[in-house]
């Protein structure tokens, strides 16, 4: 990108914010006071208008500090925050931090408020906010640190940049200078550390955003040279980590990744006002972040989201989905625009060009599992709707300093409850809540010999697979602990869109080490009808937890010799309850299978399992339906037979669904396979090893499959009337004497439709 001819083009303040044209089209959209695709933006506005009153009569604010305690009551007008004084426990307590995000915030209420109304109170409260952070003698915390881990500095350089841009023509030559200068010199100036600095964690991502910004906000030609080397270099970093995070393993929890990439937002959003141009906004990035947030969206119609490494269950995002919707025409954005952000300020700011939303069902078009496998992350879901359920799961690579001990953990959500959880954002304080916020324990992982994980990161996954009604992921965690395994392999298989099988494999050091899994919930824990408290055991298979609307059955299938017992972790009760499931048998080579059932209402599942070395293979019986299950977890093709024999194929994993209703077969999905008979038929038969998942009915079948070589397919089917491979007609090869299509496919992905 060509920056420097990009600054020759430099629009005329206001650029940072809104601009003219932007806030001509707000006004107009006001005035007309009109539903524009089902929002109310005066009921935005009057909110809005009604905050920014608030700010400029206020004397004094509040800043909360719920993780250590601490309430600090900030008097006006502003004056340099005094020394706290850590809470004890803490080192460095960043106080400044909410502190600076709590001026921005008001600055950025206040600009928008004069934008649109032209008062001169909001401009002046602006001014005077702008005028006291110039009279600070730094804008980062610690002295002896400077900018380095900072985030005030960059809060508060973004927040001068808001208002100087906004009322600039309000402010006599004398003030503009003051500001100006303070922009350069607290601001920009600190940042040099930054200079060549492409680390992607989120205080030096928003170091770098807040340097463009302010720089965007005063250049002009008595300060072009001691500013545009810092437009420069925050764009250079810009494109860099746009373009590593589309590999990079690191993520650092949603919570993280929204602020960095709130701000990543913020810059390119300023930079394409401030210039014109337009091409950070059109980066691959920003078509991935939306699906992130949202395959990690909860169910029930509820705002909560996967709250894996240091992060929480609320989490607001409408800054990025607006920016996403109005500016890229995303449409899945839109969607959660219209749900969830109708009262955000950030609607009203980026809704000149809404495209019109579609819900997720169809916006992914029923693909509810994704797989994100550059982070480790994985969900697996049956839809967004009310009664849905996502199963999230983590094996990554990822060590920064806000992720846990918790690889090959997962977390389970169901109409609107999470069920299986974690306990989310680490407490710092060395102590037992620290000990079972970050470590092993506190997360549905696995123990040891009653140890955790010693290492951050050091999984990744190993193999997965999606499809409409069969998909599965593989992570190996193995090197996250000590020398005492050599493999941890979990699969999870989401079947039908109805229920989970979790497969553990554990290669031991020692075939007499304990291993102990673990489920944590904050729901009441129940087996049959009995209350299972903490210190409770119990020998049923079947275990429940219940909550308010919803429930999760776990049945531990296999091995049948396991000790189960609740517990809770002394000093952190407040995180709930875990279920620890240890398998009895000294074997060096372990494993273990647990169905999960979420349920809205509960309903019981009848299942077998045999074993035969690695192959295993499992019957399941639900309402009205038959599912044979078999895997072969040395994760190679093989022939596989059920226990009557009646189904073999050739394959890595396969699932055949039958009707009970006439016993007939409905669905079926093999993995890395070339053959699946029932009883004296050839379903399908390949040439080389390939996946297939198909859907059965009366008018035919949907078929998916995945090919990494030309092969050549034959299916057992009536004569089809019509084929189609993906959307497009396609030519009929049928041998009448088998029954037999043929196929020949050269490597890809694709969908049939085929009538009969």
């Amino acid at each position: 990108m060509k920056f420097a001819q990009h600054l020759k083009q430099l629009k005329p303040n206001p650029r940072i914010l809104y601009n003219d044209e932007e806030l001509k089209e707000m006004k107009a959209r006001l005035a007309n006071n009109k539903l524009e695709i089902g929002i109310d933006f005066n009921n935005v506005w009057d909110k809005t208008l009604e905050l920014a009153e608030s700010y400029v009569d206020e004397k004094e604010f509040t800043v909360l500090y719920p993780s250590c305690s601490v309430q600090l009551n900030i008097t006006l007008p502003l004056i340099q925050l005094e020394p706290v004084g850590d809470p004890p426990g803490y080192i460095d307590y960043p106080f400044w931090t909410m502190y600076s995000r709590a001026v921005e915030e008001r600055i950025r209420i206040l600009a928008f408020a004069y934008g649109v109304t032209n008062e001169k109170r909001f401009a002046g409260k602006v001014k005077e906010y702008l005028i006291a952070l110039s009279s600070f003698t730094r804008w980062f915390e610690f002295p002896q640190r400077g900018a380095e881990g900072n985030l005030s500095n960059a809060h508060f350089t973004i927040g001068a940049a808001i208002g100087y841009d906004a009322i600039l023509h309000t402010l006599s030559n004398s003030e503009k200078n003051t500001i100006k200068h303070a922009i350069l010199t607290k601001g920009l100036l600190p940042f040099r550390i930054d200079f060549d600095n492409h680390d992607s964690h989120n205080i030096i991502a928003s170091k770098q955003v807040a340097m463009l910004i302010g720089s965007l906000a005063i250049f002009d030609s008595d300060c072009k040279e001691e500013v545009e080397p810092f437009i420069l270099n925050s764009c250079t970093y810009i494109s860099n980590y746009l373009n590593s995070r589309m590999k990079d393993p690191d993520i650092e929890g949603l919570l993280y990744l929204n602020v960095a990439a709130r701000h990543i937002l913020m810059a390119v959003d300023t930079y394409h006002r401030s210039t014109g141009d337009d091409e950070f906004l059109q980066h691959p990035y920003f078509n991935f972040l939306p699906d992130l947030f949202m395959y990690s969206l909860g169910t029930g119609g509820k705002m909560s989201f996967v709250n894996f490494s240091d992060s929480f269950y609320s989490l607001d995002i409408s800054y990025l989905m607006g920016i996403l919707a109005s500016k890229n025409q995303n449409r899945i954005a839109s969607w959660y625009v219209h749900k969830f952000s109708e009262s955000h300020l950030e609607t009203l700011l980026h809704a000149s060009n809404l495209p019109e939303p579609l819900e997720p069902d169809k916006y992914y078009e029923n693909k509810c599992s994704n797989i994100f496998s550059s982070i480790g992350w994985a969900s697996l879901r049956s839809g967004w709707k009310d009664h849905d359920h996502i199963l999230a799961f983590n094996s990554s690579r990822s060590a920064k300093n806000h992720n846990h001990f918790d690889q090959n953990n997962f977390i389970l959500h169901v109409a609107g409850e999470w069920l299986i959880t974690n306990p989310g954002y680490q407490d710092y304080v060395e102590g037992p809540r620290r000990d079972f916020t970050i470590g092993t324990i506190g997360h549905n992982s696995m123990l040891v010999n009653g140890n955790g994980q010693s290492q951050l990161g050091k999984s990744k996954f190993i193999d997965w697979y999606t499809s409409d009604n069969y998909s599965f992921v593989s992570g190996e965690a193995a090197g996250a602990y000590d020398k005492s395994i050599s493999q941890w392999e979990r699969k999870i298989v989401h079947i039908d869109n109805s229920y989970y099988l979790i497969i553990d494999k554990v290669i031991k050091d020692d075939p007499d080490s304990v291993l102990s899994f673990l489920f944590h919930t904050t729901a009441q824990i129940y087996a049959g009808e009995k209350i299972l408290l903490p210190k409770m055991t119990t020998e049923k298979t079947h275990i429940r937890f219940d909550g308010d609307k919803a429930s999760v059955s776990l049945y531990n299938c296999y091995p049948k010799n396991t000790k189960k017992r609740v517990e809770q972790h002394k000093g952190a009760e407040e995180y709930g309850s875990y279920l620890q499931v240890v398998p009895l048998d000294k074997e060096q080579q372990q494993y273990m299978i647990t169905l999960l059932v979420p349920e809205v209402s509960k309903n019981d599942f009848a299942y077998s399992v045999s074993r035969d070395g690695p192959l295993f293979q499992m019957e399941v019986s639900r309402q009205g339906t038959t599912d044979h299950i078999l895997v072969n977890e040395e994760r190679k093709s093989v022939w596989q037979k059920n226990s009557n024999g009646e189904i073999g194929f050739q394959g890595e994993q396969g699932w055949i669904s039958f009707q009970n209703d006439g016993n007939k077969l409905s669905k079926l999905t093999v993995v890395n396979g070339s053959c699946l008979k029932v009883q004296d038929d050839t379903i399908f038969q390949s040439s080389e090893d390939m996946n297939i998942s198909a859907h059965i009915n009366k008018t035919g079948a949907k078929i998916q499959m995945e090919l990494l070589t030309t092969t050549q397919l034959w299916l057992k089917t009536p004569q089809p009337t019509s084929l189609l491979v993906n959307n497009e007609e396609h030519l009929v090869s049928y041998q009448m004497e088998q029954e037999m299509l043929i196929l020949q496919l050269k490597p890809g992905k694709y969908e049939i439709e085929l009538y009969i």
